[in-house]
């Protein structure tokens, strides 16, 4: 598959950011529990965990008794979970052309990955076709409303920093539109009597005021674009803006951070007897 200028923007961004990927986002491992269910995963279950990442949701899978593998496009994120998770099946590979038989998994997963993707219908499409009859397919994206964590980082952002000209992506709130989900999910096939969008809302709890700065700077991707372009005044001033947003959410030693995330799901349609 041709590799577009996002494409390979999100691949390197990922692999730079494997290192440090756990210690910096303990906010995606909030949703992992809720993503399981909504796929339905449970014992026995074969589940491919997409965009795995360090394995958080492969790893949480196992422990329902599932039998997960995981996959991600960036090589260092692979050899992460490997390390993490040895006795899981961890390969490389493309979400949008996915190295599996048709009708291979009972449940397919995706924590966060979707707009990472360029086209993400193509990874839509493939996680229909390597679901066996009336498996379920579901996703996280972030909410704007309510996510206190990017309320922060976006108001820093627009007040301090300069435009930064990125490679060109999928909106980042475009799933966040559950219309916009079911229609994207209709399109590649799945039976949307079985769509369901649910709103989930987390307590992100850091420890310092600059963490939310530096998980962006040293483990993100699209912001950490705009970060790294910024001249040294600006960036310092971002910095100190977000450690600023942060403190007002001071709870015990250390920051309690609303965050918002929707769980989308779908099945693929069950094959029908003939009468």
């Amino acid at each position: 598959m041709e590799v577009d200028a996002f494409s390979e923007f999100e691949r390197a961004g990922w692999e730079r950011a494997a290192g440090s990927y756990e210690e910096c986002w303990t906010d995606t491992e909030l949703f992992v529990a809720p993503l399981l269910d909504a796929a339905g995963v449970r014992a026995g279950s074969r589940l491919l965990d997409v965009a795995c990442g360090p394995g958080f949701v492969s790893e949480a899978g196992a422990l329902r008794g599932a039998a997960p593998v995981g996959l991600d496009f960036a090589p260092a994120m692979v050899d992460r979970a490997r390390r993490r998770c040895p006795s899981l099946e961890f390969v490389e590979g493309d979400a949008r052309r996915l190295p599996f038989g048709d009708a291979s998994f009972d449940a397919v997963t995706m924590n966060f990955g979707i707009l990472h993707l360029s086209p993400p219908e193509l990874a839509l499409r493939e996680a229909r076709r390597v679901l066996r009859p009336a498996g379920c397919f579901a996703f996280t994206v972030w909410m704007a409303e309510g996510h206190v964590a990017d309320e922060i980082l976006h108001a820093a952002i627009a007040a301090n920093a300069v435009s930064v000209e990125l490679p060109e992506g999928p909106p980042v709130d475009r799933f966040a539109n559950s219309d916009e989900s079911r229609r994207a999910l209709g399109a590649a096939g799945f039976d949307l009597g079985s769509f369901r969008a649910e709103t989930v809302t987390g307590i992100w709890r850091i420890p310092t005021p600059e963490l939310l700065f530096e998980a962006h700077m040293r483990a993100g991707v699209r912001v950490a674009g705009v970060l790294h372009a910024q001249p040294p005044e600006r960036l310092e001033a971002v910095r100190a803006a977000i450690a600023d947003g942060v403190r007002r959410y001071a709870d015990g030693d250390g920051f309690a951070l609303p965050i918002v995330a929707r769980v989308i799901s779908a099945r693929r349609p069950s094959i029908r007897a003939r009468p």
